[in-house]
C-alpha cells in the first residue's frame, strides 16, 4: 500500500493537517514507507517554490483587501470558468517534475490538503495518467471553486454547509462527505486544564485568554491586551506570536498589570487551548478547528478576507463565536460574560454541534472502507 499526502506552504494549516492524516495511518499500523507526507511545491520551479508562500504571505499581511477581492473575484463562475483552462496549463507546467514522480510511484491513495496538488493530480486522472483513490481535504469551512476539479473521487469537508457550497458548483453529493477538518488526538479535551495552568504558574480562578493569530502572528495583541486592563482582577492570557519575532521582542519587554505569558511559535498549542477559556483569533481553517474540538469559545477579529471571512460566516450563523471589529471592543465581549455566565455556556453547547474532533480517524476509517470495498469488485 502506498499513501501519498500533499500539502503546501500557505500558512501553516495545509501541512498540520496534512501530518494529522499520515499520523492516524500510522496508528493504523501502516509504516512511514507506506504513507508519506509532501509540499507539493518542493519540485516544482525554483522561482514558484519561493514566490507562492511569499506572494502569499506579502498579500494577506500588507494588502488583505485586494486579496479578498481577488479570492472573491476568482470564485465567480463566469470568470473562472475562463480561467480554468489557464490554471490548468500553469499547474500542469509548474507541477511536471511532481507529476512525473508521482506517476513513478504508482500510489494506491493520493490526499490533497491544498489545492494545487488537487488540481494536478486531477487532471492527471482524468486523463488516465493517474489510477489513485484521490480524496480532496477542503481546509477551510467554505470551498473556494479552486477546490473542485473533475478527477476527484471524494471531497472531505467541514461540516454541511460546506456540502452544499460543493453541489451548488455540480459536485455530485455522493461524492461530498461532511466530516470536519482533521485535528491532531492532542486537540480532544483531555481534562489537564488545571495542571497546565500550574505549570505557567497561572490561577484556576481566573479566567484564561489565549491570543492567536495563525502562523505569521499577525493581529492586534498589544491594542486587545490594553483593552483588557479594567479585568486586571480577573483575568490572566497566553499571546502566541507566531513568527512574528517583532511583536514576541515587543510583548516580552513589556509590564503587564495581570499575567501574561508570550510566547513565540509554539508545538504545544493543544495545552494552551485545553488551559484556555476563551480564544481570540482570526478564524484559519485549522486553528478554529482545533479551538472547537478542544470545546473552547471563540473570539474573531481580524479574519483575512476570502477564506478566512468565509470561515468567520459558519460560526456566525451557526452562534458558535463571538466577533469584534476593533480591539476596544473586547471589553464588552468581557464585561457582558462576567455578567452573564450563561452566555458562555451557550456557546460551547453551539460548538459541540459544529466541532468533529474526530475527523482524522473517520477519514481514516472512510478511505479503509472504499478500498475494501474496490478490492473486493476486483
Amino acid at each position: 500500500m502506498k499513501i501519498l499526502i500533499f500539502h503546501a506552504p500557505a500558512g501553516h494549516g495545509h501541512r498540520q493537517v496534512a501530518e494529522v492524516i499520515a499520523e492516524t495511518f500510522r496508528k493504523r499500523g501502516f509504516s512511514s514507507d507506506e504513507v508519506k507526507v509532501t509540499d507539493a511545491l518542493e519540485s516544482t520551479p525554483f522561482f514558484f517554490k519561493k514566490s507562492y508562500p511569499a506572494v502569499y504571505f506579502n498579500a494577506v499581511k500588507y494588502l488583505p483587501k485586494i486579496w479578498g477581492w481577488v479570492y472573491e473575484t476568482l470564485d465567480r463562475p463566469g470568470i473562472y470558468r475562463f480561467l480554468r483552462p489557464l490554471r490548468r496549463f500553469f499547474n500542469r507546467l509548474t507541477g511536471a517534475r511532481l507529476l512525473g514522480e508521482v506517476i513513478a510511484q504508482g500510489p494506491d491513495v493520493i490526499i490533497c490538503a491544498h489545492f494545487f496538488s488537487a488540481e494536478l493530480f486531477a487532471t492527471a486522472k482524468k486523463r488516465g495518467e493517474l489510477n489513485a483513490l484521490l480524496v480532496t481535504v477542503i481546509t477551510d469551512f467554505y470551498p473556494h471553486s479552486f477546490w473542485v476539479n473533475d478527477g476527484t473521487d471524494v471531497y472531505w469537508v467541514m461540516s454541511e454547509e460546506g456540502k452544499m457550497a460543493l453541489k451548488e458548483r455540480g459536485v455530485d453529493e455522493k461524492q461530498i462527505h461532511p466530516g470536519g477538518i482533521p485535528v491532531a488526538y492532542a486537540f480532544k479535551p483531555s481534562g489537564r486544564k488545571e495542571e497546565l495552568l500550574r505549570r505557567w504558574n497561572f490561577s484556576k480562578e481566573r479566567m484564561t485568554l489565549l491570543f492567536t493569530s495563525g502562523s505569521f502572528g499577525l493581529g492586534s495583541q498589544g491594542l486587545l491586551l490594553k483593552a483588557l486592563e479594567p479585568f486586571k482582577d480577573k483575568i490572566q492570557c497566553f499571546v502566541v506570536c507566531g513568527m512574528n519575532e517583532k511583536l514576541n521582542t515587543l510583548l516580552r519587554a513589556r509590564a503587564f498589570e495581570f499575567p501574561v505569558q508570550v510566547f513565540g511559535f509554539v508545538h504545544f498549542m493543544a495545552d494552551l487551548m485545553e488551559a484556555s477559556d476563551l480564544i481570540l483569533t482570526k478564524c484559519g481553517g485549522s486553528t478554529t478547528t482545533e479551538a472547537l474540538a478542544k470545546g473552547v469559545p471563540i473570539v474573531v477579529m481580524d479574519p483575512i478576507p476570502g477564506q478566512e471571512t468565509r470561515n468567520a460566516h459558519l460560526l456566525k450563523a451557526r452562534n458558535a463565536a463571538f466577533f469584534i471589529e476593533k480591539p476596544d471592543q473586547i471589553f464588552l465581549i468581557l464585561k457582558v460574560i462576567f455578567e452573564h455566565p450563561e452566555i458562555l455556556a451557550a456557546k460551547h453547547s453551539e460548538i459541540q454541534q459544529l466541532a468533529k474532533p474526530n475527523a482524522a480517524d473517520d477519514l481514516v476509517t472512510f478511505i479503509l472502507e472504499l478500498l475494501k470495498k474496490a478490492a473486493h469488485e476486483i
